[in-house]
């Protein structure tokens, strides 16, 4: 693992643009990461409770406004409790012939295990977790590695790589659901909800968005919310190199977006997904966020 995290950390430290000194703060629920001593990112890592099981049952990560204030991305709670910060499921996933709802977490849960590495450095920081993926009597049915490293970026923004590798501990497993309820996603703000209209996406040139909030043809999405009455610019990236090829995108107005794939998986036969999320407090329009698509790919081998 540590070899995955230092690659990781190499390949987001190109795009840097601006010193930042990173350091890790462990709180008792929560990691959280400090750019000169303001958050950037806080990963939930409360210990699994059935007396708590809302609170406690998912493992996902804000991103923080860039004062340092409070999340722009949603907690428990609010419109569908289970989107929460950046975060990764299915809603069908099928193990011998039972179905479990790793989205909506209905019969299953996802808990935090351990910190298998972190590293906090000038302009570049990552952690590693191992997560289990567990039936609703706390059989394991997946092990993850989930990886999360964070720079600068370009002109201010913030560029978070997103790594999640998914082992079968219980032999063939179909990661199934739908564009709304599967895949790698970003949830903002629940405040979002209250005002949809404001929000506004950018494509790339040549997708097109179908109905139910369908994007096809697009290898990233921009989604531009007002949260707490400031305007973001967030992309979701997939690289070219994803195994299932290029994804659907889904893309609701209440800014719950990112990447829809259906992996299937087998024991011994781990599969690793990497995606960007990348946010700005300045403008972006096409031309922009083409440009740091093909940055992201460069750094992809």
């Amino acid at each position: 693992m540590r070899t995955c995290l230092v690659l990781t950390l190499a390949v987001i430290a190109a795009g840097s643009a601006f010193a930042v000194e990173f350091t890790f703060k462990e709180e008792p629920a929560q990691l959280v990461l400090l750019g000169d001593g303001k958050p950037w990112l806080s990963t939930w890592m409360a210990p699994y409770d059935p007396a708590k099981g809302e609170e406690t049952y998912k493992v996902y990560t804000h991103i923080y406004d860039f004062e340092g204030k409070a999340p722009i991305t949603k907690g428990q709670g609010g419109k569908y409790t289970h989107h929460r910060g950046m975060f990764i499921g299915w809603k069908k996933t099928v193990v011998n012939g039972a179905s479990y709802n790793i989205w909506e977490m209905s019969n299953s849960t996802q808990r935090h295990v351990e910190w298998l590495d972190r590293k906090a450095d000038k302009d570049k920081a990552a952690q590693s977790e191992k997560i289990r993926w567990c039936a609703d009597d706390g059989k394991p049915l997946i092990e993850e590695i989930r990886t999360i490293a964070a720079a600068p970026g370009p002109n201010g923004a913030r560029v978070f790589d997103f790594q999640s590798t998914l082992a079968s501990l219980a032999g063939k497993i179909e990661l199934r659901g739908d564009l709304q309820h599967a895949g790698m996603q970003v949830r903002m703000e629940n405040e979002v909800s209250e005002h949809e209209a404001t929000t506004q996406y950018i494509l790339p040139e040549g997708a097109t968005e179908e109905p139910d909030d369908k994007v096809v043809g697009a290898w990233w999405v921009c989604c531009s919310p007002v949260v707490r009455e400031k305007r973001y610019w967030t992309m979701h990236m997939t690289p070219r190199t994803h195994a299932l090829g290029q994804p659907v995108y889904s893309i609701r107005r209440y800014a719950r977006f990112g990447a829809f794939f259906e992996p299937t998986l087998e024991e011994g036969k781990p599969q690793t997904f990497s995606f960007r999320v990348l946010v700005s407090e300045k403008e972006l329009d096409r031309a922009a966020c083409a440009a740091l698509y093909q940055d992201y790919v460069k750094t992809v081998p």
